[in-house]
């Protein structure tokens, strides 16, 4: 059995004993199943079946199957095949062939009993539209086409974490709006899936590398939560219902084509978001869903209990972590604070005036275009933990960080790594506390990672961001600042090494591969003595001093 139509196999979660494995088969029609039987191969394609199962794809999960194998041993090499039953009685079960794939691509590494030793590697990426950089000989996936070489010359990697924007709703976003019907709504999303998912580049990568993934708003649509023209008037903070119906379509497709590969949610059954944590040896994960329950209107980033499922988790794994990392899809500052609170103030009158010359009969194209291309930039300011209108969430969110860097006396401190996407250009900055209570560790690094597939941001807009910033102020107390050291301007994909060469010797080494250049950017973190705040006191202009944030 050879198809195109079926999208996948992809690697889910995997641990020392365990591996979740997922596939789409797009034309199952209403009530229809597909059955895949399911070997498992240690080390050798041809080796003798050691575990086996069943992947079930039905029309009621969004022609969706996942399968979990168990009892599998740590730290081995399985390849895995699947066959088709057999459609008649006598006739033998066929092999599945899928396109562009061989027998020798299908494969996964279970995780070490103790996850890792002194070394811990894994790939960050996010923002994956090859559509906007087709040039590049793999038709947008440039960046993709190299991961196989990348990973050769890491061979510790293991998993990936893709950090939102991994399917741009925005294509089908009026679509989705007009039509009442859900299950149209979801296979609109869906064919956005298959659109950008389906590549050969794309597919040999996740059908071996266990991934997990978490959405941000292009997932959705653009701007999701913090889009003023989908609430009901100016000054409500009520959803439009096509808007929430948007986002009931969003939702479901997204538990179906990715949350389903991921850890269990840290809410029973999504309730209260796509949330989940994870462990690997003595490194914890918490991967947050900033878009279920954001809303601009109400100043919400998520829920409290959000945060508090992830305070819970942490504490009942507390002794076994020495290292967490917070796993955020929107960045904590990136941008000049005086240019953004500029468009946020006077942006609504340059829309006004776009409007009115498309009246313009000659003028239609243009403001077309300018709509695609800028649009409403009030959405994306809002969107960062940074932005004044999430100043508290902010406060709350770093208060926790902090606070496990610095916890109280007789329990020991874990360090601290921020993990983020979305901007569009890959960098690394680092975020500071003048609490008193923080003094012992008193900085984070935020590593950004964007975008694996997406034109890049301009580098002369980079330019003047730094230009203009040199301390971004969060939240709303004065306790927490960030300092943007460097972005790089280019799609790349971000190799994260976590080493711990002894008991309170942990250091990181991040290794941005910049397309185009043949070797990586390499930054250095020294996680347990590097994290004290120097803050000096340079003569500054006034033209130079930070203003604090004033909330609208």
């Amino acid at each position: 059995m050879k198809t195109k139509d079926l999208l996948g196999p992809f690697v889910g979660n995997v641990t020392h004993e365990s591996v979740k494995i997922w596939m789409h088969a797009p034309h199952l029609a209403a009530g229809e199943t597909l059955a895949l039987a399911i070997t498992l191969h240690e080390e050798k394609p041809d080796a003798e079946a050691s575990a086996s199962g069943e992947l079930l794809i039905s029309y009621d999960n969004l022609n969706v199957g996942t399968v979990t194998l168990g009892s599998l041993k740590p730290a081995t090499k399985y390849f895995y095949r699947f066959t088709a039953r057999a459609a008649a009685e006598g006739e033998t079960a066929t092999p599945v062939e899928f396109e562009g794939l061989t027998a020798d691509d299908l494969f996964f590494h279970t995780l070490p009993t103790d996850g890792y030793t002194n070394q811990l590697d894994f790939l960050l990426m996010s923002c994956h539209n090859p559509g906007t950089a087709k040039d590049d000989g793999f038709d947008g996936f440039g960046v993709w086409a190299r991961i196989p070489e990348i990973m050769s010359q890491n061979k510790n990697v293991r998993f990936a974490i893709l950090a939102g924007d991994q399917a741009y709703g925005d294509e089908v976003e009026t679509q989705v709006l007009n039509e009442p019907d859900l299950r149209r709504r979801q296979e609109l999303y869906l064919g956005v899936y298959r659109k950008f998912w389906d590549n050969k580049h794309y597919r040999k990568v996740l059908c071996s590398l266990p991934a997990v993934s978490m959405w941000d708003d292009h997932d959705v649509t653009d701007g999701w939560g913090s889009r003023e023209d989908s609430f009901t008037d100016k000054g409500s903070r009520i959803f439009k219902p096509e808007w929430l119906r948007l986002f009931e379509a969003a939702s479901s497709v997204f538990k179906q084509m990715q949350a389903a590969r991921n850890p269990d949610p840290l809410s029973p059954d999504y309730g209260q978001g796509f949330d989940f944590c994870f462990k690997v040896g003595r490194a914890g994960f918490a991967v947050a869903d900033l878009r279920s329950n954001r809303n601009v209107r109400e100043r919400r980033v998520w829920l409290p209990e959000q945060l508090k499922n992830i305070q819970r988790w942490v504490d009942e794994n507390r002794q076994d972590l020495d290292t967490f990392f917070f796993v955020s899809s929107v960045v904590f500052s990136h941008g000049a604070p005086q240019i953004e609170r500029g468009i946020l103030k006077y942006w609504f009158i340059a829309l006004d005036f776009v409007q009115w010359l498309g009246k313009f009969k000659f003028l239609k194209r243009p403001v077309r275009s300018f709509d695609h291309a800028v649009g409403d930039l009030r959405d994306d300011i809002n969107d960062s933990w940074g932005s004044d209108v999430n100043a508290q969430e902010a406060d709350r969110v770093l208060d926790f960080l902090f606070g496990l860097q610095n916890p109280p006396e007789g329990v020991k401190p874990m360090n601290v790594v921020i993990l983020s996407g979305d901007i569009h250009t890959p960098g690394y900055s680092t975020i500071y506390s003048s609490g008193k209570n923080h003094t012992r560790r008193a900085a984070i690094p935020h590593v950004v990672a964007t975008p694996v597939a997406y034109q890049p941001f301009s580098w002369i807009g980079e330019a003047i961001f730094r230009h203009l910033t040199r301390v971004v102020e969060l939240g709303v107390k004065k306790t927490y600042t960030a300092q943007v050291s460097h972005h790089f301007c280019y799609r790349n994909v971000v190799v994260i090494s976590l080493r711990n060469y002894e008991q309170d010797e942990s250091h990181l080494k991040v290794k941005y591969y910049l397309e185009g250049f043949p070797e990586p950017q390499v930054m250095l973190f020294d996680l347990n003595h590097g994290s004290r705040r120097e803050a000096i006191n340079w003569p500054q202009s006034a033209k130079d001093a930070v203003s604090p944030p004033v909330l609208p």
